[in-house]
């Protein structure tokens, strides 16, 4: 017995709820919120001087940078 049955991959799942909707535009809002935490841990990481601090935004970049390029993926694939 499964407690949470899909029907889908979990990927599939994100592709689907992320499909490129005019009238609310949400890809396109993410991939602007996305932007920015791009820039935001790129700005921490030049202020940073504990080293532990510096792994953190280095993290947080890649995440972000990481997810920049899935949502440009799920446009590319909308597009088609």
């Amino acid at each position: 017995m499964k407690l949470f049955p899909r029907g889908q991959s979990t990927e599939e799942d994100i592709y689907k709820r992320l499909t490129f909707d005019p009238e609310n535009n949400t890809i396109m809002e993410e991939l602007a919120q996305v932007r920015r935490d791009i820039e935001d841990a790129y700005t921490n990481f030049q202020n940073a001087s504990d080293p532990d601090m510096i792994d953190c935004y280095i993290y947080e970049g890649n995440a972000a940078w990481k997810r920049y390029r899935f949502l440009l993926k799920q446009i590319k694939m909308t597009a088609d």
